[in-house]
């Protein structure tokens, strides 16, 4: 599979030519909700997404936004939904236009950055473009261990040297993305915090079952992320570090792949047949990671949810075809 040629047709495919992920197991709970929508959130949803009128807002971005908001966590999307707005509401933001009821499974956060097993999360909040940038520098920063971590690994175990080799690259590249990420968020007024992890010494097969999630999906959608963003984020300076970044990511997540296809060799065919498993189902929920993912981040990037969802989609299928 060349992940290149697939990043490439699928942003061609919408009109246009972090952060990745590693050990991501955030906090998650199952909720249900009944909640109100006032003229304010209405706009703001509208706003956010950059719909023309309140008729382009769905069940599920309503179910999304309102825990959002209540929670402060991240929806995925919902089994249930129920949703109602009035068609000609008046002038006040305070007044109550609509209301919305489903349930699902909410997530603490959505993970960037390639971590290390044994990753200690950073404490962050905000949803500002300093604060978000703060959050890749730092994740940047965990991604370089990542990679020493899993060329150590590889290297004992007897693989390639060539795969050897270039997780030591990778791990140059993500070095020299943290200290470009961490200028930004510095510029911003932003402090990045220091990546901290405890020791951990991974099997192959815990290699192989992680890789399968964080690599060959997670980190393969962070590469075509960051490609839309080098393309359109309203920053020329952001454009021109993530277009660097880009770069580096897709060469990172084509590694994903081929360490994908050399670990299964290396282990039994039940934890073979698990991280095959697991690589399928993450390709299923991908569209909804997605969508989720860029609620939370700044519209400055350029890639709004609705817009995050469909390039998910379609990278999605184009993954699970080429595998």
């Amino acid at each position: 599979m060349r992940i290149q040629l697939l990043i490439a047709s699928t942003l061609a495919a919408l009109g246009s030519a972090c952060p990745s992920t590693w050990n991501c197991d955030p906090p998650s709970e199952n909720y249900e909700i009944d909640a109100a929508l006032t003229q304010a959130d209405v706009t703001e949803i509208i706003d956010s997404y950059g719909f023309a009128t309140r008729e382009e807002i769905t069940c599920e971005i309503a179910c999304t936004y309102a825990y959002q908001r209540d929670q402060g966590w991240v929806a995925s999307s919902p089994t249930a939904c129920t949703f109602s707005i009035t068609p000609n509401p008046g002038e006040d933001a305070d007044a109550q236009i609509g209301s919305v009821q489903c349930e699902g499974t909410g997530y603490e956060y959505f993970c960037e950055g390639r971590r290390p097993l044994g990753h200690v999360a950073a404490e962050s909040d905000g949803r500002s473009l300093g604060a978000y940038l703060g959050r890749c520098a730092h994740l940047e920063a965990a991604s370089v261990a990542a990679f020493e971590e899993l060329a150590a690994a590889l290297e004992a175990a007897g693989a390639p040297l060539r795969l050897v080799s270039r997780c030591r690259c990778a791990a140059a590249d993500e070095r020299r993305h943290a200290a470009l990420v961490g200028a930004l968020a510095r510029d911003r007024g932003v402090e990045v915090p220091p990546a901290e992890r405890r020791p951990t010494t991974p099997t192959l097969a815990e290699i192989a079952i992680d890789n399968a999630r964080e690599g060959c999906v997670l980190e393969t959608w962070a590469a075509l992320r960051a490609a839309w963003i080098a393309e359109h984020a309203e920053d020329p300076e952001i454009r021109r570090v993530y277009s660097e970044l880009a770069a580096d990511e897709a060469e990172h997540a084509q590694l994903s792949w081929d360490l994908h296809a050399w670990l299964k060799g290396q282990i039994s065919q039940e934890r073979s047949d698990a991280a095959e498993s697991l690589l399928r189902a993450s390709l299923e929920t991908l569209p909804a990671l997605a969508l989720a993912q860029s609620e939370v981040s700044p519209p400055t990037l350029g890639i709004p949810p609705m817009l995050a969802r469909t390039l998910a989609q379609r990278f999605a299928a184009g993954l699970a075809a080429a595998a």
